[in-house]
């Protein structure tokens, strides 16, 4: 896992970042804060009381006892990977209302930059607000990318193999300590995110699983703890297996897939509450 750590979090919120400016100038700050509020905050709020209950119940066979204050926490302090919500919509909300000031995108990543370097200096004591500042410059830098165009390049092999080159060079000489210091983790992490993002976009041409993927990766989000979780757990208790590479290939998968057929069962059953607000139509009589 450690191979992944350094990019796939700023990978999520440069994806994030992708759709903010559709997103904004279609909805304006309102409506986009209203969305956020649906499609973020409700879940984050009804899966952390899912998950944390779960794991309070559980506590006896997992590896972190989980109390009750741990689960009433979630409105200032998040718990497992419920983290990314939060601090998502903080950035949803910091960089739309800043937009509305500066109505530039150039500015806006030269903000966030500015932010990343000098976050030492803000002693910001709340993880979460620490967190939108450390993300945030992926974030701006896919709303960036968006602005630009730049996804609609054509994608080759070359491309694709240089970045394959570079990446396990940055790789190397991060695990190896050759360099530190945040700007350097910031530059491995954006040769991380553009790796995945031609390999990605190589591979949708011929691997329609990685839209379904894409279209669900919320709801996989919100629940693939469960089920790895739950994987390893009945795995180590029922069968006594405890290796590791059995646990981190087999969860992964489990985590994943199961979770997208999960959120798939849900859309077909219509428990859409499950993973977004619920929306009440509201109907006028015109007189």
């Amino acid at each position: 896992m450690p191979l992944f750590i350094p990019y796939h979090m700023p990978l999520f919120f440069f994806i994030s970042g992708l759709f903010f400016l559709n997103s904004l100038n279609k909805r304006g700050v309102k409506g986009l804060v209203s969305s956020k509020l649906g499609t973020i905050v409700y879940p984050y709020i009804l899966w952390s009381l899912i998950q944390g209950g779960l794991a309070y119940s559980l506590q006896n066979i997992t590896n972190y006892k989980t109390t009750i204050s741990d689960v009433l926490s979630l409105l200032w302090l998040p718990q497992d990977q419920f983290w990314f919500l939060y601090a998502l919509f903080v950035v949803f909300i910091f960089y739309a209302l800043a937009y509305s000031l500066l109505r530039n995108v150039i500015a806006l990543f030269v903000l966030s930059l500015l932010l990343y370097i000098f976050k030492a200096d803000l002693s910001i004591g709340w993880s979460v607000a620490n967190a939108a500042i450390n993300f945030g410059i992926y974030f701006c830098a896919g709303m960036l990318f968006s602005h630009f165009k730049a996804n609609e390049f054509k994608v080759s092999y070359g491309w694709l193999l240089a970045s394959l080159l570079v990446f396990v060079i940055s790789q190397f000489c991060f695990h190896n300590q050759f360099y530190t210091g945040d700007l350097a983790k910031l530059m491995m992490a954006f040769v991380g995110v553009g790796m995945v993002i031609l390999l990605s976009k190589l591979l949708d041409q011929r691997f329609h699983l990685l839209g379904l993927l894409g279209s669900c990766s919320l709801e996989i989000y919100l629940v693939h703890v469960i089920f790895g979780s739950g994987f390893r757990i009945f795995m180590q208790y029922c069968f006594n297996i405890e290796n590791s590479v059995f646990h981190l290939v087999l969860g992964t998968l489990i985590g994943v897939f199961i979770s997208l057929l999960f959120a798939e069962a849900v859309k077909r059953m219509q428990f859409n509450f499950l993973f977004s607000m619920p929306k009440h139509s509201v109907h006028q009589n015109k007189t």
